[in-house]
């Protein structure tokens, strides 16, 4: 899909009927600047990246395509620390739509890292800030549709089990300590990575306060990137 295709389109959500037109003709990837859209759309599109980059890494530990040598328990705690962070940045990225709202309720914004409690608090300020998995349905009357995606996607649940799941393997175990060492994750860590993608892979987010939805898409057939695209309510 080029750019140029892009902001000719319309984009509906077929549960709500929302129409968006692209009103940005430079989507912002990894490292690029945006002359309309916020500075903060970078800083989104460089989240969606490292996400990339860290799921790949548990994909390959899953597949066994990259073997971790020592300890049995090593392979899992690397795939534990990346998926951590990937669920840091997901968050991270959510701040970036919400920037404003948030640094004006937080002062220290900037030294906040506790992923479960920035969702916690960029839900107090904006309910609907958690990204909307869609699918492309193609076009239609001059319109591109897509619909969003109902299951089988990281959910906001998902991400708090993931998060406490993925942070009790980050620190040594006491070995005074006389319950269980073993910690269900739900899902296999191959799955994890399955739900955090359908999450991402095309995706819109609300700004709060805003008329417009950031619509992302993780792989864009341009390059490779992922691509963040600003679209105002018709």
């Amino acid at each position: 899909m080029k750019t140029d295709q892009f902001e000719k389109l319309s984009y509906t959500m077929s549960d709500s009927q929302l129409g968006c037109r692209a009103t940005n003709s430079n989507p912002c990837n990894q490292g690029a600047g945006m002359s309309t859209a916020p500075a903060t759309a970078t800083m989104y599109a460089n989240c969606m990246e490292e996400v990339k980059r860290r799921t790949g890494i548990v994909s390959a530990i899953a597949s066994g395509q990259l073997q971790v040598p020592g300890s049995d328990d090593y392979p899992i705690e690397l795939a534990c620390v990346q998926l951590r962070k990937s669920l840091e940045l997901i968050a991270f990225a959510s701040v970036t739509t919400n920037s404003e709202k948030y640094s004006a309720a937080y002062a220290d914004f900037a030294q906040h890292w506790n992923a479960k409690r920035l969702l916690k608090n960029l839900a107090k300020l904006h309910p609907a800030f958690y990204p909307v998995p869609v699918k492309d349905l193609g076009m239609k009357d001059g319109s591109r549709h897509v619909e969003p995606i109902k299951d089988g996607y990281l959910t906001q649940e998902d991400f708090i089990l993931l998060y406490d799941r993925s942070s009790e393997v980050m620190h040594a175990r006491n070995p005074f300590r006389t319950d269980s060492a073993i910690i269900d994750f739900k899902h296999s860590f191959g799955d994890w990575v399955k739900r955090i993608q359908t999450l991402l892979n095309i995706h819109y987010v609300q700004p709060v306060d805003s008329k417009s939805i950031w619509l992302v898409i993780m792989t864009d057939p341009s390059d490779g990137n992922p691509h963040v695209f600003i679209a105002d309510r018709k």
